[in-house]
C-alpha cells in the first residue's frame, strides 16, 4: 500500500510539473506575441536610425585619421546594437509565424535570422525579408568596416598626416 501511494505521489508531482511547464510556455508565447505588436515598429525605426547614422556620420568622418580609433569603436557598438535588434525581430517573427517548432529549428541549427528570412519569403512577407536581409548586411558590414579602420590606424601609426593616403589619393 505504501509503495502504491509513493508511486501515485510521484506521478501527481510529474503531472503538476508538466502542467506548470506547459502553462509557463503558453504564457511566454502569448507575451511574446503582444511584445511583437509593441516592439516591432520601434525596432525598425532604431535599425534604420543606426544605418543612417553609420552612412551619414561614421563613413564620412573616417576620412580624418585622428578619429579612426573612436569611429571604429562606435561602428562596432552600432553593429552589435543592430545585430541585437535584428535578432529580436527575427525571434519575434519566427515565434509569431512558426511557434515552438520554429524556435526548435532555430536553436537546432543555430541560425535565427536566416530561418526568419526563409519563413518570410515562404509566407510572402517580401518587405520584412528585405528589411532583415538589409539589417544583416549592415550588421556585418559595420563590423568589418570597424576592423578595417583599426587596421588602417595601426598600419599608418607613424605618419602624422591628418588625411590618410590609403583613403584619398591626391595627385
Amino acid at each position: 500500500m505504501i509503495k502504491v501511494y509513493t508511486g501515485l505521489k510521484g506521478f501527481a508531482v510529474s503531472l503538476f510539473f508538466i502542467a506548470g511547464v506547459v502553462l509557463f510556455l503558453s504564457i511566454f508565447f502569448w507575451g511574446i506575441t503582444k511584445a511583437v505588436e509593441l516592439l516591432l515598429p520601434l525596432l525598425l525605426v532604431l535599425s534604420y536610425a543606426l544605418i543612417i547614422l553609420f552612412v551619414l556620420g561614421i563613413l564620412p568622418a573616417s576620412f580624418l585619421k585622428n578619429l579612426r580609433p573612436s569611429l571604429a569603436m562606435y561602428a562596432d557598438l552600432m553593429s552589435h546594437a543592430l545585430g541585437v535588434a535584428t535578432w529580436m525581430m527575427s525571434f519575434f517573427f519566427v515565434i509569431k509565424t512558426f511557434g515552438l517548432v520554429g524556435i526548435f529549428l532555430a536553436f537546432l541549427f543555430q541560425f535565427l535570422a536566416p530561418i526568419a528570412i526563409a519563413g518570410a519569403l515562404l509566407k510572402g512577407s517580401w518587405a520584412f525579408a528585405g528589411h532583415l536581409s538589409l539589417f544583416i548586411c549592415f550588421t556585418y558590414g559595420m563590423r568589418f568596416y570597424s576592423q578595417w579602420l583599426l587596421s588602417l590606424n595601426s598600419r599608418n601609426q607613424g605618419k602624422r598626416d591628418i588625411i590618410d593616403v590609403d583613403v584619398i589619393e591626391v595627385r
